[in-house]
């Protein structure tokens, strides 16, 4: 490492001298080399703990990045001054080292600064904005973790209620984690009904409709449903770089739009709010929030009621992801175990199209129980005191995106699923990208009167079924599963034969039971005044779902296979009928589903891995999820893995039966009574089948 580092100096400081050389010191693009070559000196610098070297040269690099107007070079100058300061603390005395750390600080407050200007003043298309934070979320965790670290040493002691300047310090960096969080979410919801396209040039718009179509032809002859004559002639290997290339350019055709636009010039951006904000406008006084921000060496557990907050210091990422990782390996059973976002939960990968699966049995209990104890200890007990019996609003990152909260258990032991201690039991669960977008959903959110509601379910997968040729629905062999359970949507599908007959589609197998459930939840929604619209068989279409107006409906529930596809999650989606369609291709993806215009406060997606999406670096989980808070609805129910047909039906028409009757409980504690129902009936008491289910968003 030593070696390696004299010789990245040895070629930083030749790339210096030439910058400063008189024949090419006076051009500009020698001036940005020169502001650059400071800026990797000073990281060589730094790797070798010469700390008062590093902050010399990062100091010199952004001077001369300010003086350019460069402030793409400037923030990681103003990065490096801040990791070196910090560092250099630690080798101080208690006087010397406070100034270092507050001045460490301020070069990190001052990156961010920089930061946030390139991203209000030139990125305007969704992709490119978090490709953009995904770069310089390091920043943000960095600045974070200063501020949260000297929180911890001015406080009393670890979980005490913070006060003063260590609750400075702590608000401050739970502000920071809110700013890189979701960020790319605030912004698309405070676009939400702007019309963007007003008074741009109609050639944009035409060349944006093109670059879209042609990204629409490649999706469906790569999921084997086009019937285009030259469908085959393309390799898979040019299609994805001809994908990528439109995926490029859609993005500069987007970022042009926005910039032609005065409506979206005039825009004002949401900006996230501060810890006190949150204590005020999102919690009550039954709600406690924990807000989870993971880092390589700690990571960070901010614990708020509307009384008070705590922070606490908990192991490094890599720690907690794999103690997640551990849990869902017990959660799921191996052969529906699915690659997320990067993160590999199992080695053997396998593929679920409705395929049956062993589910889990007692002997694997005390597997669960160690696995579920260990991940509460580290993430939730802290916190226990402050916390109680309140509703918990969960703020994840890393892994602990896709673990359920509710079936954590409180002690370790036991041999018997419906008797261990699980912390729904005695808190109710609700989940959010950041703390932020629940005020700004709370806002927009305009809740529809009556009970009308949607239920799409039990679509045509194949041209096979009688129902295709619009014939009685016969009994058709059930899937096990819901959800193709898929790691790639695009490359496992386009792997299958290259002679596979379009009007074939994939070979789906039905799920009759969310017939079942659609009917059943239509004759509780009858049966207590309101009305219910059932589509299904060919009517669970695509071109209904876009057309048809949406907006009166106070529930929309859909029933179907979902399609995974965590290595480009725009082609993530709901699968519904596949044959019969007059337009569209049967799968309504995330980015369709962004174009819908919906009222329901609730939409439950009652599918498999729904709730699952590739996680970028500062934007938390991208997936339906976001989606469909983006076309209007603050509550969205989704899955975290392959959902067993029966149980789900049973536990998603408790749910509705307690939403539907009687005084009506909100959609949070009907889930969690209807959950702890089939805990206590033992068939079902694995949470296997009752806690993949999680409701993000609104949960008033």
């Amino acid at each position: 490492m030593s070696n390696q580092l004299d010789s990245a100096k040895t070629h930083f400081d030749n790339a210096l001298s030439a910058a400063d050389s008189p024949i090419y010191g006076k051009f500009g693009q020698s001036r940005r080399w020169r502001v650059a070559a400071r800026t990797s000196l000073g990281d060589v610098a730094l790797g070798q703990s010469r700390y008062a070297d590093a902050i010399k040269l990062f100091t010199q690099a952004a001077d001369g990045a300010r003086k350019d107007n460069r402030p793409d070079l400037m923030w990681p100058a103003q990065r490096g001054m801040g990791r070196s300061l910090w560092a250099q603390a630690a080798q101080m005395d208690q006087k010397k080292g406070t100034k270092s750390r507050e001045d460490a600080i301020t070069a990190y407050r001052s990156a961010l600064k920089t930061i946030e200007a390139i991203r209000q003043g030139s990125l305007g298309a969704d992709e490119s904005r978090s490709t953009f934070l995904g770069t310089t979320k390091d920043v943000y965790d960095e600045a974070a973790s200063a501020l949260a670290e000297r929180a911890l040493m001015t406080a009393g002691g670890a979980g005490t209620p913070l006060t003063g300047a260590a609750l400075a310090d702590a608000a401050e960096a739970f502000q920071i984690v809110e700013q890189s969080r979701a960020r790319s979410l605030l912004d698309m919801l405070g676009e939400a009904g702007a019309n963007i396209t007003e008074g741009v040039p109609a050639d944009l718009l035409k060349r944006k409709q093109d670059n879209l179509d042609r990204q629409q032809e490649i999706a469906e002859i790569m999921t084997g449903n086009s019937l285009l004559p030259d469908a085959e002639k393309k390799s898979t290997a040019d299609l994805e770089t001809e994908l990528n290339q439109l995926t490029t350019e859609y993005d500069s055709i987007e970022n042009q739009i926005r910039s032609a636009s005065p409506r979206y010039a005039s825009l004002t951006l949401p900006q996230p709010l501060s810890l006190a904000d949150v204590q005020q406008q999102v919690l009550d006084d039954k709600t406690a929030l924990l807000e989870y921000s993971l880092g390589s060496q700690n990571s960070y557990l901010w614990a708020a009621t509307q009384g008070g907050v705590s922070l606490y210091k908990l192991p490094g990422r890599a720690a907690v992801d794999q103690q997640a990782i551990d849990l869902r390996n017990q959660l799921v059973p191996t052969r529906l175990r699915t690659r997320i976002a990067g993160i590999d939960v199992a080695n053997n990968q396998t593929r679920g199209l409705g395929v049956a699966a062993a589910a889990p049995d007692n002997s694997a209990a005390a597997a669960f129980a160690t696995a579920s104890s260990a991940l509460y200890k580290t993430v939730v007990e802290p916190a226990s005191a402050l916390i109680g019996d309140k509703r918990l609003l969960i703020v994840a990152d890393g892994a602990l995106n896709y673990v359920p909260f509710e079936a954590l258990i409180t002690a370790p032991g036991g041999a018997d699923y419906s008797a261990m201690p699980y912390l729904v039991k005695t808190n109710e669960i609700v989940y959010a990208p950041s703390a932020s977008v629940v005020a700004v959903i709370r806002k927009q959110a305009v809740k529809p009167t009556g009970k009308n509601v949607l239920l799409v379910a039990d679509p045509v997968f194949n041209s096979n079924d009688p129902r295709s040729k619009g014939a009685p629905a016969a009994p058709a062999g059930d899937g096990d599963t819901r959800g193709l359970g898929l790691a790639s949507a695009l490359t496992d599908v386009a792997g299958t034969p290259a002679n596979q007959t379009p009007a074939t589609g994939l070979q789906l197998a039905r799920l009759t039971g969310t017939r079942t459930e659609a009917e059943e939840i239509a004759k509780l929604t009858r049966a207590s005044g309101g009305t219910a619209d059932v589509w299904l068989d060919l009517q669970a279409n695509e071109q209904s779902v876009q057309t048809k107006d949406l907006k009166n409906y106070r529930i929309m529930h859909v029933a179907t296979h979902g399609l995974l596809n965590a290595e480009r999650p725009q082609f993530t989606g709901l699968v519904l009928s596949l044959v019969g369609n007059k337009s569209g291709d049967g799968f309504l993806r995330t980015d369709e589903v962004f174009n819908l215009k919906l009222g329901a406060p609730l939409v439950m997606l009652s599918a498999c891995e729904t709730g699952l999406g590739k996680e970028k670096k500062g934007e938390g989980v991208i997936g339906l999820t976001r989606a469909f808070m983006y076309a209007g609805a603050p509550t969205v129910g989704v899955s975290l893995w392959s959902v067993a047909d029966r149980s789900t039906a049973e536990l998603m028409t408790d749910l509705y039966k307690r939403m539907l009757t009687g005084q009506g409980m909100p959609a949070v504690a009907a889930k969690r009574a209807a959950q702890q129902s089939m805990i206590t009936g033992k068939k079902y008491s694995a949470p296997f089948y009752w806690a993949p289910f999680v409701l993000v968003g609104e949960w008033r």
